[in-house]
């Protein structure tokens, strides 16, 4: 089972929730668009200047011109541009009609005629069209202007102030519950002993989770009973994420706990160093990740299943984490049959592996150095230097 094969195994047994809410175009950033939205109005909605220059007929180029006027941004009147006529022109101001290119302000050259009036020189160097914006060239009313599921940013944003749209439906974020399991733990504002160990995992999850509705519920204790209850009580959430509980100890009690509230297992492991005994199981709408207790092996698996998880029940249409391409630096061994990741750094189109990839997955400082991810191939036994890889970004 690998990492994409195991999210289009849960991506085939979930739904979306399909909640939506209306916010305000001010508080919309990072929100998913819960429907298309057409265009209702030109862009741009009129003939305009995209710069201040002389507005002119380009069939008269070569020829002087006498200047009847200025126009200024958001003068509404409509100006008629007559043969050997040019106007003066402000940004984002109309057009003259008969008008179609725009001479920049800097670059005009003048000459004067017998009585002293001044008036446009213009010659082949100006190019046909510069500074005209056409009605519309940018996108037309009943265009499709964003697709349902598409993250809004502060550009799109832009773009949704641009047609007059103050306030958008987008679809509700999951809400997750976060556990960390084990009786070893103590959490950060505690006091921990010599042989106890500070609860690392859950801040480091919920960092990555900061995007969705998530509670911190605490530590589960390792016996059956607080298991059962933990998950029990916990059940209006729609993903319960936990860490630790995940292998074949005296004390992981997960798995039993989940099989005796009716959850299905949907899988048991997924074939990656470090993250291999990650398991999920749904029960209606619910679904639940128990993730390795070791802090890198936990950190990736919920980069890797849990976040593209939450993205694709959100709505999102892009669920997957993004690749770019780089060269890798060094070479490297790889035991194939199995997914490695491999945490470097991405500097100049290349990658370069952090301490020779030589950590473990209770290990935090080479995942904290670390800029991208690389997964490679089940088959691969190795990278090679200079070898055209794709990486992820992680920090």
């Amino acid at each position: 089972m690998t990492v994409k094969e195991s999210l289009d195994l849960i991506f085939g047994n979930v739904e979306e929730l399909n909640l939506t809410k209306k916010v305000n175009l001010n508080e919309c950033v990072g929100e998913i668009l819960a429907s298309d939205l057409k265009v209702v109005k030109d862009l741009p909605c009129f003939d305009n200047s995209a710069l201040d220059g002389y507005a002119f007929d380009y069939a008269e180029v070569g020829s002087t011109l006498k200047i009847v006027g200025t126009i200024y941004a958001g003068d509404k009147t409509e100006y008629i541009l007559k043969k050997g006529e040019c106007y003066k022109i402000m940004t984002g101001a109309m057009m003259p009609k008969g008008a179609n290119t725009v001479v920049r302000l800097e670059d005009a050259k003048f000459i004067k005629d017998e009585s002293g009036e001044e008036l446009l020189k213009t010659d082949e160097s100006i190019k046909k069209f510069d500074a005209f914006r056409l009605k519309g060239e940018e996108t037309k009313v009943g265009e499709i202007l964003l697709n349902k599921g598409e993250v809004l940013t502060p550009a799109k944003a832009m773009l949704l102030a641009s047609q007059g749209i103050n306030e958008v439906e987008v679809f509700t974020r999951p809400r997750v519950a976060l556990f960390s399991s084990g009786d070893e733990l103590k959490e950060p504002w505690e006091v921990a002993s010599e042989y106890e160990i500070y609860n690392a995992n859950a801040s480091g999850i919920k960092a990555l989770l900061n995007d969705y509705e998530c509670d911190y519920k605490g530590i589960i204790t390792d016996d059956l009973d607080s298991t059962i209850n933990a998950i029990k009580n916990n059940q209006n959430y729609d993903v319960i994420v936990t860490s630790g509980g995940a292998s074949a100890g005296d004390k992981d009690y997960m798995d039993e706990a989940l099989q005796s509230l009716g959850y299905r297992q949907l899988f048991d492991y997924i074939q990656i160093k470090p993250g291999r005994p990650t398991k999920c199981y749904i029960k209606d709408k619910n679904i639940v990740f128990v993730l390795p207790g070791n802090p890198t092996a936990a950190f990736l698996l919920c980069f890797l299943v849990v976040l593209p998880t939450l993205k694709r029940i959100s709505g999102q249409n892009e669920p997957y984490f993004k690749t770019i391409k780089a060269k890798f630096n060094g070479n490297l061994k790889l035991k194939s049959g199995r997914t490695n990741a491999t945490f470097g750094i991405y500097e100049d189109g290349k990658f370069s592996v952090i301490d020779d990839n030589k950590f473990g997955s209770g290990t935090i400082k080479p995942l904290s150095k670390a800029t991208h991810l690389h997964l490679s191939d089940v088959s691969q036994s190795g990278l090679s230097d200079g070898e055209t890889i794709k990486i992820i970004e992680i920090s």
